[in-house]
């Protein structure tokens, strides 16, 4: 059996979660973890089918957090990866 590895980038103080086919609570918990550890803000990227995903991830985070969180950014747009376009989103939150 091969172990996958979630991805995840760090830049800085901010964390990078990119969604792949992992269930939701493993990026959840590593959110959650990233924010009560040491990041202050953490970005969360999904692409193609994975941006609604993207969007779940934030609202389980905010439900469970509350007023500990807060939105700094949403980015929208498409990549040119492999001549395909690949829409994408960037969610970014910072600990309040």
């Amino acid at each position: 059996m091969r172990l996958k590895r979630l991805s995840f980038r760090s830049e800085g103080s901010a964390k990078s979660i990119v969604l792949g086919n992992r269930p939701l609570r493993d990026y959840l918990l590593e959110a959650i973890v990233s924010l009560n550890r040491d990041a202050n803000s953490i970005e969360i990227l999904g692409r193609g089918k994975h941006i609604s995903r993207a969007v779940t991830l934030y609202n389980m985070l905010s439900s469970r957090l509350g007023d500990r969180i807060t939105l700094k950014n949403v980015e929208i747009g498409s990549l040119l990866i492999k001549g395909r376009r690949i829409s994408y989103i960037k969610i970014s939150i910072q600990r309040a």
